[in-house]
């Protein structure tokens, strides 16, 4: 630890550990915040989003003695405010701030004089994301659940998570379910940055001496991407592969999809209309408008099915084993799978 104005300063490695036990502040704008934070932490921000921008173009036009004058304005009339939302969080608190500057000092400053343990993150937000990002270069022992669209890849992920196993959902983390089609029924998507560190802190969490379950998905889950060197891994780690009739991956997805209304599944639709075809998206959509939804979703699959085969034939993985499924039941089809990785053999109903 290293010292600065008697208040502590603690590395990326401190903070880490700490912030498991310790909640942390951020004192960024709200406008900043909301982009993407530290998962966990909470937000008190020093500035509004208008007062900021205030103090930015004092800053450049009048220089920074000015600036924080008028930060400082600003900020005193808000004093009780932030000691409020401050003690209902304990007497320790981690401080972070951009760049770990002046908004944490100030904050840390008030805080340790009210009698606070104090820690402020050196670097501030800009070191926790150079620690995000240098997080997804380390090897992790990945095994990938493969299959066709409309295979039930999630249901089992989570099966396999309830018999002991660790998975990664990145689906889940996303907020999406990785298709044109994959908003729909959820709530909006984090910014991609803020994918990123949930992305980090979930890997973080993981048992590395075990094995990691993740679903098979392309680089991008609706408007987020994972990470290339992440993906990169995914794309080279050992697979099982589930199959499942096609028929029945239909009824499947028309039960997933069915009861959002038709309005959502045409906006999909008319998203991959070039990929269709004009043809195949005209008789998909007029389908879909007559409620004949096994003969949309026939449509929109072929071309789904198309896109794995060709994304399956790019990635050079082993193939720990193939698991043909009928009359679909997750929780036994997650026992076959372990069953199946642990002695690579293929098995079929």
């Amino acid at each position: 630890m290293g010292e600065d104005n008697c208040l502590t300063l603690i590395d990326i490695e401190e903070f880490h550990l700490l912030k498991k036990d310790i909640p942390c502040v951020d004192v960024r704008s709200p406008v900043e915040y909301t982009h993407a934070h530290v998962p966990g932490s909470f937000s008190i921000p020093l500035f509004s989003d208008d007062e900021r921008a205030r103090i930015g173009t004092t800053y450049k036009k009048e220089g920074q003695d000015r600036a924080i004058v008028l930060g400082e304005r600003f900020a005193e009339p808000k004093i009780p405010y932030y000691l409020k939302e401050a003690e209902e969080l304990g007497n320790r608190i981690i401080v972070t701030c951009a760049r770990g500057g002046l908004r944490s000092l100030r904050f840390s400053e008030l805080l340790e004089d009210k009698g606070f343990e104090v820690f402020r993150l050196k670097g501030g937000y800009k070191n926790y994301r150079q620690s995000v990002l240098k997080s997804f270069s380390k090897k992790i022992p990945l095994v990938v659940l493969s299959g066709k669209t409309g295979c039930g890849k999630t249901e089992i992920l989570k099966e396999l998570q309830k018999s002991g196993e660790q998975i990664l959902d990145l689906e889940g983390l996303a907020g999406h379910k990785g298709s044109a089609f994959g908003s729909i029924g959820l709530n909006p998507q984090p910014s991609n940055e803020m994918f990123e560190n949930i992305l980090s802190e979930a890997i973080a969490s993981l048992d590395y001496s075990r094995n990691i379950w993740v679903e098979d998905e392309s680089q991008n889950i609706g408007r987020v991407a994972l990470p290339a060197v992440l993906y990169e891994q995914m794309a080279a780690s050992p697979q099982v592969l589930v199959r499942m009739n096609r028929d029945e991956r239909i009824d499947r997805l028309c039960a997933e999809y069915g009861d959002h209304g038709s309005e959502p599944l045409a906006e999909g639709i008319k998203r991959i209309r070039k990929r269709l075809g004009d043809l195949n998206c005209r008789t998909a959509l007029e389908a879909l408008e007559m409620n004949r939804l096994a003969e949309t979703a026939s449509i929109v699959l072929s071309y789904y099915d198309k896109c794995y085969d060709y994304s399956l034939s790019k990635k050079s993985r082993k193939t720990l084993g193939v698991l043909s499924i009928d009359n679909f039941d997750p929780r036994r089809t997650a026992s076959r799978i372990l069953f199946l990785q642990s002695t690579q053999n293929t098995l079929a109903d």
